[in-house]
This record gives structure tokens, sequence and C-alpha cells, in this order.
């Protein structure tokens, strides 16, 4: 939809829309895995979706309104899930701090490597775990192990020895120029220091 945080050459699709305007978009891949129907009151539907990222659930109620001839549009929207976050194991505010009173909160937070594993990973050689650190850009002569395929607006985690993650870095260049660089030339750059 127009009205989206995608960006078409880094604006904002909301922002064209905002000041009138529309431009072609390329239709985006998803998976709907499951709709669930769960109640109807008058001409109101509530329903569960099983999605994809990126899907967006105004337009999938729009297209289902069109399909059934009446036309619909989304009401209200509750995120239940997203990767490992589920709406089953969030905390009140008020039990967030009976946690940390307590002494339990580190209990109840999903670990840092589980939260992130998401990521493709890197190794750096054991020489060069000090620099990251301090949050030095990872130049060639750093890496031990690269993921298939990289390029800027992407993001990586970077393990130490005990798969600690140490850093979220971000290539600077396309995996495709890496034979091209020297093994001083900066490959990734670090977006934040997790050690």
């Amino acid at each position: 939809p127009m009205y989206s945080a995608k960006k078409k050459n880094g604006i904002p699709l909301y922002k064209l829309a905002r000041n009138g305007i529309t431009i072609d978009r390329d239709p985006v891949k998803i998976t709907i895995y499951s709709i669930g129907f769960i109640k109807k009151e008058e001409n109101r539907v509530l329903f569960d979706v099983c999605c994809s990222a990126g899907t967006y659930i105004r337009t999938l109620s729009h297209d289902i309104g069109e399909k059934l001839g009446c036309y619909a549009h989304m009401v209200r929207l509750t995120r239940t899930k997203v990767g490992l976050f589920g709406l089953g194991r969030t905390l009140t505010l008020e039990e967030l701090k009976s946690a940390h009173e307590e002494g339990s909160l580190p209990k109840k937070l999903f670990p840092l490597e589980e939260v992130l594993n998401f990521l493709p990973a890197i190794r750096v050689k054991k020489e060069y775990l000090e620099p990251i650190s301090h949050g030095v850009a990872l130049s060639k002569c750093f890496l031990e192990t690269l993921p298939e395929r990289f390029e800027p607006g992407h993001f990586f985690r970077v393990l130490g020895g005990d798969d600690k993650i140490l850093a979220i870095v971000e290539p600077v260049i396309d995996q495709d120029k890496l034979s091209e660089l020297a093994p001083e030339g900066i490959v990734f750059k670090s977006k934040r220091v997790l050690c």
C-alpha cells in the first residue's frame, strides 16, 4: 500500500502518499499460512492470520472484502507474534518491576543469542576480537567465516569463539566486490557493540 513504511528511492511511501503522490510499486511475494475465523458481530468479523513478514493485514482485509463483493477495511490490529516473540511470554510493567525487585528478571528474558539468531553469523579471527569490542570496522583480514551473500542494508551478528554475540554489523560493500578488496579494506561497519 502507499501508506506504508516501505521505501522508494530512500523515501517512505507514506510521505509520498501524504503529499498526494502515488507511484507504481513492485508486488512483494508474501505467504499466508492460515486465516482462522474467530467471530462475527453484525458487520464485523474477527479473524486470526499467520503470515510471512511483509504482509499488510490492512491490504489483506480489503482484498478479502473485494473478493466477497462486500468491501472491507481493518478497524483494529493486534500483533500476537513476531518471530519467537509471542503474547504468551509477555510481561506487564508490574510483572517486570516485580521480577526486577525479586532478582528473577534475567530468567524471564530471552537470551541475546536466541533473540538475534535470525541474523546470519560472521566469525572473526581470534586476534581481532578485542578491536571489535571497541566498535572498530571489520577489515577483510579480520574475517574467518562469512555468509554466502551480503550487501549493504542487511545486518549480521559477529560471533566470538564461545558463540557469544559480540556485535551487529552491516556490510559497506557487496559480496561481489570482496575479491577486489585489499586485506585491510573495510567490509563491515559496526552498528552496535554487544560485548
